[in-house]
């Protein structure tokens, strides 16, 4: 939405300005329809609801912070990549 405001503060009149995103929450698309009503949305998916940090549900996981590589939770990482867990029954 700060974007948005940008444009408009730079004179980009609000019927030319298009949002372009791979996910939103349906509460982001109707604060951003509200608040800018001649804003295009585009976008890939509307999840329904977020969890209690905010984040997308169903949500496409971590997207982000596997992509470039950020930290993020360690609930994406894959059970391959894990190193193994050693027993004690080993000698």
């Amino acid at each position: 939405m700060m974007a948005v405001r940008v444009l408009l503060d730079h004179d980009v009149q609000e019927d030319k300005i298009v949002l372009l995103s791979l996910l939103m929450a349906e509460l982001g698309v109707s604060s951003v329809a509200y608040a800018f009503p001649r804003v295009k949305i585009i976008t890939t998916a509307v999840d329904k609801s977020l969890d209690d940090l905010l984040h997308l549900i169903p949500g496409i996981g971590d997207f982000g912070d596997r992509y470039f590589g950020t930290d993020g939770s360690s609930s994406w990482i894959d059970e391959e990549q894990q190193e193994p867990h050693s027993s004690s029954s080993e000698v």
